[in-house]
């Protein structure tokens, strides 16, 4: 008889640990979605002063609500720990989703205390995610995910500090040092948080995408490294926007951005095979990932010569960080719908949109053209092609649950 000890890591882990984690994380997405759509049309429609608005339904809501419920799948799903409590991750979710609409309504509205509640609450909910990402790691089976949890908890620990400052900015208790610190808010939650997480993951979601092995380059140390790398840029490239030293600023950008293509060495290289079963769906996961470092590059050079950095700052999140997520979600769409191996390969199919990686490219250079009638169309174009897929995935699984006699 198999005694436990010589089982698979994945098979020692806790039961039913895969299916619970799911279950969350399906929730989670579903509010990531909602903040998606918010966020375009608010963007499309002009609402609110300026880019400020739709910046943060995306930032602040999807990204912090894609980034909650993903990595705590993640380092459940790899590290065979068991799932956060249903009540714990229910509650950290809604905290964080809360606080983000709480947070835009107050700013728009100009009512400081709802603002600085949204904040706090915000600011809790990632402290939270810190704790239960710690607690999984303790519990781990396998430590290969390890990297990955440590990358996880140093973001969120930078996106706390981070929207503390921004709840500082936005009570209007900055005082003379506004313009600085609305910089290092900026650094510590662009390149800190979301940078973190998405740097800390694709040496593994890289090879996930496609079926394959991780690079043998990827090991544990050549990880940690670059993401202490990456770490210690956002601390120089922040440090450098409080002292209003604008060399220190493109210095620590610079070195980030190396560390990207750091990063970039250490993803598999893909067969064809590969790339014919993914398709767009690593495509735009590539894209994302060299808008993310031009667009690093582009701002230490705005930096240096004071230029405004406005269109980069929209072509890196939307060129950069929203492609990757796209993609990202492109994979774990039909993975998370449930429906066994029957669904799967039909979702997959799905979610291969060219039209996804041509709309989201075209906005990506709309932003950084100035064009805003050019972007708003290829925005609009980008979530009906995203809503429409999601609707078929959803329908799919409906179809498949009435015909085994199930629940709707």
């Amino acid at each position: 008889m198999t005694s436990e000890r010589t089982l698979p890591a994945e098979e020692r882990g806790a039961a039913g640990r895969v299916a619970q984690v799911h279950t969350q994380t399906r929730r989670g997405l579903v509010m990531t979605a909602g903040f998606v759509a918010a966020a375009v049309v608010v963007g499309v429609l002009s609402i609110g002063a300026g880019w400020w608005l739709p910046l943060h339904l995306f930032v602040v809501g999807a990204l912090s609500t894609a980034i909650s419920a993903v990595t705590q799948m993640l380092a459940v799903t790899w590290s065979a720990a068991p799932a956060p409590r249903a009540g714990v991750a229910a509650t950290q979710r809604w905290l964080l989703g809360a606080g983000a609409i709480a947070t835009v309504t107050g700013r728009e509205t100009a009512r400081t205390g709802l603002f600085v509640a949204g904040g706090v609450a915000v600011v809790v909910a990632m402290l939270s995610l810190a704790a239960i990402l710690i607690r999984i790691r303790r519990d781990a089976v396998t430590p290969r995910f390890a990297p990955a949890i440590d990358a996880y908890v140093a973001a969120v620990v930078a996106g706390a500090i981070g929207m503390t400052i921004g709840i500082v900015l936005g009570s209007g208790r900055a005082g003379a040092n506004a313009a600085e610190l609305r910089e290092v808010h900026l650094t510590l939650n662009v390149f800190g948080l979301i940078g973190l997480v998405v740097a800390g993951t694709l040496p593994f979601f890289a090879a996930t995408q496609v079926r394959t092995k991780m690079s043998p380059r990827a090991t544990p140390t050549r990880m940690r490294s670059t993401s202490a790398m990456l770490a210690a840029a956002t601390v120089v490239t922040a440090f450098g926007h409080l002292a209003a030293r604008p060399t220190v600023v493109a210095a620590g950008l610079a070195v980030y951005a190396l560390g990207l293509l750091m990063i970039g060495a250490l993803l598999p290289i893909y067969a064809r095979r590969h790339l014919s079963w993914a398709g767009p769906r690593v495509v735009q996961l590539g894209a994302g990932l060299a808008w993310w470092v031009a667009m690093t590059a582009a701002l230490a050079a705005t930096s240096v010569h004071g230029a405004s950095d406005r269109a980069v700052l929209q072509a890196l999140v939307i060129g950069g960080f929203a492609q990757i997520l796209v993609a990202s979600l492109a994979y774990l769409g039909p993975v998370l719908r449930g429906g066994g191996h029957r669904l799967l390969s039909a979702g997959f199919a799905v979610t291969r949109s060219w039209v996804s990686l041509v709309a989201g490219n075209a906005a990506a250079v709309a932003a950084l053209a100035g064009s805003n009638q050019a972007l708003a169309v290829a925005l609009t174009v980008w979530l009906a092609d995203i809503a429409i897929r999601a609707g078929w995935l959803m329908v799919a699984r409906r179809r498949v649950t009435l015909r085994d006699g199930g629940e709707a």
